[in-house]
């Protein structure tokens, strides 16, 4: 299964940058309320808070599982308290050659009104004629928020390009390549996307959010005592 995949199953797209105080309270952030739907399955929450330093990601799947993004160090943590484990995820520069025939296209829609005061247009992102994501953007709205999922973003492709290398040829997709290694951050380029839908019927729709929100700093903590093990180790057995 692919990184992303396992992720997004804790959260995606994922993806902030608060507006940063540090008073008496704690660390200030924003906070942004997301509804998702997994393969076209029942609708879930999901919160996600950010601050100038860690992006942190809260699927209400009654797990308590979430992933906090180190943005200084460009780490991300995955935590499972159902076996006590951390996944680990560095950053990697990708060696991987992009396939020559990989053509991305832009098809750019209607109007679609307003959000908090921010113009909405709809987008269809091809990969190869194949429709990837359908995206409804705000030009404008939280652009450090955007600055932070695409950091969150290009750190994963690391991964994921090292999957992809171990992966047969025919197994990935023309839209798993373009949007999970070679241009992880297509969905954000248009400004914040309000709702996203890609090509396996995975959903995300902004609902709201707040800015400078106090938050206690225990959320961008990680339990002292779980184990800790990285992709590489999964991929190679140990």
């Amino acid at each position: 299964m692919r990184v992303r995949q396992a992720l997004t199953r804790l959260t995606l797209a994922g993806l902030a940058l608060a507006l940063v105080s540090c008073g008496r309270s704690g660390p200030h952030a924003t906070i942004l309320n997301m509804r998702e739907r997994e393969l076209g399955g029942p609708p879930f929450p999901t919160r996600i808070i950010v601050n100038r330093h860690y992006l942190r990601i809260d699927p209400d799947t009654g797990t308590g599982n979430y992933i906090l993004f180190d943005r200084k160090r460009r780490i991300i943590y995955s935590v499972d308290h159902s076996d006590r484990t951390i996944l680990v995820i560095r950053s990697h520069i990708i060696t991987l050659p992009k396939p020559a025939k990989l053509q991305e296209t832009v098809q750019r829609g209607h109007a679609k009104g307003r959000f908090k005061g921010h113009k909405l247009r709809s987008y269809r992102l091809y990969t190869n004629d194949h429709q990837c994501y359908y995206i409804v953007a705000a030009k404008g709205l939280l652009p450090g928020v955007v600055s932070a999922l695409k950091a969150y973003s290009d750190t994963l492709a690391g991964e994921q390009a090292l999957t992809a290398a171990n992966t047969p040829a025919g197994l990935e997709t023309a839209c798993d390549l373009a949007d999970n290694v070679f241009d992880p951050d297509r969905e954000y380029a248009y400004g914040f996307p309000v709702r996203i839908l890609d090509y396996e019927e995975n959903e995300k729709v902004l609902i709201g959010y707040k800015k400078d929100v106090p938050v206690k700093r225990s959320l961008f903590t990680l339990p002292a005592h779980y184990v800790r093990y990285s992709p590489g180790e999964v991929r190679n057995g140990d």
